[in-house]
């Protein structure tokens, strides 16, 4: 699949880094990328049109990021969606709580463009 193909969404209560992921994924081809500032934003944004690529921040007030991921995968809808957590916490133990809540990947913070680019490429083997 090429990067201009893709729906994403970017799922961050921080809007520096929403608008930052947004230009890396546009700067990558992206064409269609929306973004939500909590979980609760980009389920219902789901709702009216599934993402075949989501970012989400782990720790978000509400809803977390584990919480919102296992509730993407619960929905049939949009569970075939590849899903990067992208987290400040450090650790073996996150980042298996993440994998377990059902991310594909997960990036730590700092993201760079070269390590989100090869997490995409790798998830849609472009």
């Amino acid at each position: 699949m090429e990067l201009a193909g893709l729906d994403a969404l970017i799922v961050d209560d921080h809007e520096a880094m929403r608008t930052l992921l947004a230009r890396v994924l546009s700067k990558a081809g992206v064409e269609r990328v929306r973004t939500a500032a909590g979980a609760a934003e980009a389920l219902a944004a789901l709702g009216e049109r599934p993402a075949a690529l989501i970012l989400a921040d782990r720790n978000m007030p509400g809803m977390d990021g584990l919480a919102f991921v296992a509730a993407v995968r619960a929905d049939p809808t949009l569970s075939a969606a590849k899903v990067i957590m992208v987290s400040g916490a450090t650790g073996a133990d996150h980042t298996a709580a993440a994998r377990a809540a059902g991310a594909d990947a997960v990036l730590i913070k700092p993201v760079t463009m070269g390590d989100l680019l090869t997490a995409i490429n790798a998830l849609f083997a472009v």
